[in-house]
């Protein structure tokens, strides 16, 4: 079985692994792949797939783990550090630069171009449709390398289009870098662009690569004078503790009722504002209808609320737990 790791150097490595292989073979095969001096060296990195870390520690938890390690999979090495993990560099500037390389290895054909109309163009089949090599790069870029059919809307795989395993690899590797970046644990250092995962949680954090000092969850420089070196948040301008945050403002249908300024949503974690309507809201984003007051479901809270009536004595709270973690 042919599998992908993404090392530190931004390289994709590929891999074979045995079928009914254990965590023993995991290793020797990451050793073998990685240039480790011995599968000591191995155990000591984490290793992260499908948005989940894999357990190389206890071969019980491997065992129960090892099924997400398929055919063409990408396995991101992560090095373990005080206080936190680090990450290759951002993929997306390797990813763009790599797509014109890769472009030329596309069988095209003459063809009208559905985007600029180019009835000579140099095209290439994109599901049902044609496009020439210059508007599908800029199309692709734009569209964050995740693209779906304009005719018949069907998600496009990057093996349907591209020949080089290796960068089929690269944008699965992207892909996962950015289901990484949702996790509250996760981020990305705002000068050097390298990725941690925090595991003490605490906001203060110092960048191993370029030695920035910053708080982890919003991103901003340190500020001792300022800022609290705490869990989760920095302070009251912190980006999870502002999710989590709200005042009281008055409804707009009536003057003795109070509800959140704003909230996030249950589903997607998106941040909304009370648009001086009802007190439902539909996010903007994953369209969930929920309210602002109970923060259940809209068809939930109907029946046995109304619209411009109070379901609650007071909001509920959203706290921490809501944001998913990679190390849970």
């Amino acid at each position: 079985m042919q599998i992908f790791f993404r090392g530190f150097k931004n390289n994709t490595i590929s891999a074979q692994l045995r079928d009914g292989f254990t965590l023993n073979d995991f290793l020797l095969t990451t050793q073998q792949a990685l240039g480790f001096a011995s599968l000591q060296e191995a155990r000591s990195f984490r290793y992260a797939l499908c948005n989940k870390a894999l357990d190389v520690e206890r071969e019980s938890a491997f065992e129960t783990q090892k099924y997400r390690i398929t055919q063409d999979c990408v396995i991101v090495i992560m090095v373990r550090l005080l206080g936190g993990y680090i990450l290759s560099e951002t993929l997306d500037s390797i990813a763009k630069q790599e797509l014109f390389i890769e472009m030329e290895k596309v069988p095209t054909s003459i063809k009208t171009c559905t985007i600029c109309l180019d009835d000579e163009a140099h095209c290439l089949r994109v599901c049902c449709t044609h496009m020439c090599k210059q508007d599908f790069a800029q199309w692709f870029i734009a569209k964050d390398f995740k693209v779906s059919c304009t005719i018949c809307w069907s998600p496009i795989q990057p093996k349907n289009l591209f020949k080089t395993p290796e960068y089929i690899a690269t944008l699965q590797a992207l892909e996962d870098e950015k289901q990484l970046l949702q996790n509250i644990d996760c981020q990305r250092c705002g000068e050097c662009q390298a990725m941690m995962v925090n595991e003490s949680m605490t906001s203060q954090q110092v960048c191993p690569f370029c030695r920035r000092v910053f708080c982890f969850f919003c991103n901003r420089p340190w500020k001792a004078l300022k800022m609290q070196d705490r869990k989760h948040s920095c302070g009251k301008e912190c980006v999870y503790e502002t999710m989590l945050s709200f005042h009281l403002t008055t409804f707009h249908y009536r003057d003795d009722m109070k509800i959140p300024s704003q909230r996030t949503c249950p589903k997607c974690l998106n941040l909304g504002a009370y648009d001086d309507k009802c007190k439902y809201h539909t996010c903007t984003v994953c369209k969930f209808s929920f309210c602002f007051l109970c923060l259940k479901e809209k068809q939930t809270c109907e029946r046995h609320s109304a619209y411009d009536k109070r379901c609650v004595q007071t909001p509920v709270l959203q706290d921490y737990s809501m944001f998913p973690r990679l190390l849970a």
